[in-house]
């Protein structure tokens, strides 16, 4: 058993997923469980993911959203999708009710309405800071730093995994991008026979390598890893050790 969270700010998600499986929590509710939490809190918004994240560029929150197991062909995502707090829950639902796994825009926000979801106004899907951050985007065309995508991922105690991921898009973005965090291979790939991956970073450039297919491929050889450009804070907890852990990743160099 095991949880696995990118970024540091997952902590508290690691560990709802952690006494999630210790209960004996399906892998595929402990993800929805744990990533809600996070989704609908606006003070984690300005890590770029759900409720209180960055609007584009004509000041709508649009989410992506992706949630897969490893058994095949479980998969389904959403994205820029407008008016809900909890992106990867409507994935899910596109997964189990829907015939498509993808839905997309006034598509995914129909189905979202169908399946029993508030649409909300915008207003409430922003906060003060991501306001603030839009005047000054168009006043200044002043853009923000921030992290970017929440990746989850939770092995049960069957040994059933899954991982989901979710984010409100790169900031003050053209409206209807999609980046990689939605698309199988790309933002996230899971398989029962080797483990499962999530990536962040720059959608626009992860998308073109389908790095998290690669990487699960690669596991099937070999042992958990990470891997990153840049100085990488993620969180591990495993029942071997029983202990959640904080690490940083260093650059890759060639």
């Amino acid at each position: 058993m095991a949880a696995v969270g990118t970024w540091t700010f997952s902590l508290p998600a690691v560990e709802k997923m952690r006494a999630l499986i210790l209960e004996g929590v399906n892998s595929l509710d402990c993800v929805e469980k744990a990533m809600s939490d996070v989704e609908n809190n606006p003070e984690t918004g300005p890590y770029i993911v759900g409720r209180g994240g960055y609007p584009n560029r004509d000041g709508i929150v649009q989410c992506d959203a992706a949630i897969m197991e490893g058994h095949p062909g479980r998969f389904g995502a959403v994205a820029a999708l407008a008016g809900v707090g909890t992106p990867l829950a409507v994935a899910r639902k596109v997964m189990e009710n829907s015939p498509h796994s993808m839905l997309v825009g006034s598509g995914a926000l129909a189905f979202a309405r169908e399946q029993g979801f508030s649409i909300e106004d915008n207003a409430d899907m922003m906060s003060e800071k991501s306001s603030n951050a839009y005047q000054m985007f168009c006043e200044e065309d002043r853009s923000v730093k921030a992290h970017d995508t929440l990746g989850l991922i939770a092995l049960d105690l069957h040994g059933n995994i899954t991982v989901g991921v979710s984010t409100s898009g790169t900031p003050f973005k053209y409206p209807g991008r999609v980046g990689d965090s939605p698309l199988p291979g790309c933002g996230l790939y899971a398989d029962i026979r080797a483990g499962a991956a999530a990536a962040t970073g720059d959608g626009d450039k992860i998308l073109c390598y389908c790095p998290t297919f690669h990487v699960v491929q690669l596991m099937k050889q070999g042992e958990v890893g990470v891997a990153s450009s840049v100085p990488f804070p993620y969180v591990v907890w495993s029942q071997s050790t029983n202990t959640i852990h904080q690490f940083q990743q260093s650059p890759y160099s060639p």
